[in-house]
């Protein structure tokens, strides 16, 4: 018999090699022969296989729920507007106020933001949230856009969102911002400008 770390020559029952100094046959994890001992099994295979099989089916599993919005009641409030008519440009500073009616706490709800105008114009849309401006409509073809509405709303509470929209289009039109479910077309609240 040979040792496998250096190759010299050894005894075939030694536990060490006597020129490396290497312990020779299976090594073994102290923890995991305990285990394996105290469950009476032949080998610890069989449980880690279980745990691997439970750890690919939740990785690659749905793991995000589909969000609730039966006990939310939506709307939209114009809190102040500014209009530049000569450059065709109407800015609205806008809130939208959702409120939770039911008993538990909601929070991480995604919604569609859209824009629609009547009779096709070529207008363009922009809308500001947390800080980023974002074009919802290009002359006058909607871009929808799924905005995350995060922070935890209490049972019986409200919480407010602000939205900032711009609005670049010759009058007359009317500009509907519409909030959908993420992904469904029911409208939970919208707003109208009409110049």
């Amino acid at each position: 018999m040979f040792c496998r770390y250096c190759g010299s020559h050894i005894s075939d029952d030694s536990l060490f090699c006597a020129k490396c100094g290497r312990r020779l046959g299976p090594r073994e994890h102290p923890r995991l022969a305990k285990v394996v001992k105290t469950l009476h099994l032949k080998t610890p295979y069989p449980y880690f296989l279980i745990l691997l099989a439970l750890f690919i089916g939740w990785a690659i599993g749905p793991r995000q729920m589909r969000a609730d919005y039966s006990h939310l009641k939506w709307s939209i409030e114009l809190d102040r507007k500014m209009d530049i008519r000569d450059e065709n440009l109407y800015q609205q500073a806008l809130s939208l106020v959702v409120e939770n009616t039911g008993t538990g706490v909601l929070q991480e709800i995604p919604v569609d933001l859209t824009a629609k105008i009547d009779s096709s114009k070529p207008a363009d849309v922009l809308v500001g949230f947390l800080g980023r401006r974002l074009l919802i409509m290009q002359r006058g073809h909607p871009l929808p856009l799924t905005i995350l509405l995060t922070g935890p709303i209490q049972p019986a509470g409200k919480k407010r969102y602000f939205l900032e929209g711009s609005i670049q289009a010759a009058p007359p039109f009317k500009v509907t911002y519409e909030i959908r479910e993420e992904g469904q077309n029911p409208i939970l609240t919208s707003y109208v400008v009409e110049e």
